[in-house]
């Protein structure tokens, strides 16, 4: 019984590195998170880094033949930036240098209307 529960542990351990290591679809490099990290359709990332001191990274997925905003609006509620981003799956690098320290979210925007909202940190 012991022998079966070692063997059970040693296979679930190893069939979590098997996921963890995937290629990136956009570059075709090699990341250390699976596939289900990416956002889904019409989602976007957390930033990252988080809290942003100069800049930050955020993927989103629209789709291919669409376009949308990602637009920074501080804690108030007022919109400080807004960076136009076309479709598929992809990233884009936020510089926040030029930000006050404080709260801020990061929204996608489509056809008017904010779909997805993430929170960052500027320190």
């Amino acid at each position: 019984m012991k022998k079966i529960v070692n063997i059970s542990i040693l296979i679930f351990l190893f069939s979590g590195l098997a996921y963890s290591i995937v290629p990136n679809p956009v570059n075709n490099s090699y990341s250390n998170f699976g596939y289900s990290d990416y956002p889904e359709l019409f989602k976007i990332s957390a930033p990252a880094p988080n809290p942003v001191v100069d800049y930050a990274e955020i993927w989103y997925n629209i789709p291919e033949d669409e376009t949308a905003e990602i637009a920074i609006y501080n804690f108030t509620g007022v919109m400080v930036k807004s960076i136009p981003v076309s479709g598929g799956l992809n990233k884009i690098e936020i510089e926040a240098y030029d930000l006050q320290n404080g709260v801020y979210f990061v929204c996608l925007i489509y056809k008017g209307k904010n779909i997805d909202s993430k929170k960052m940190v500027k320190k």
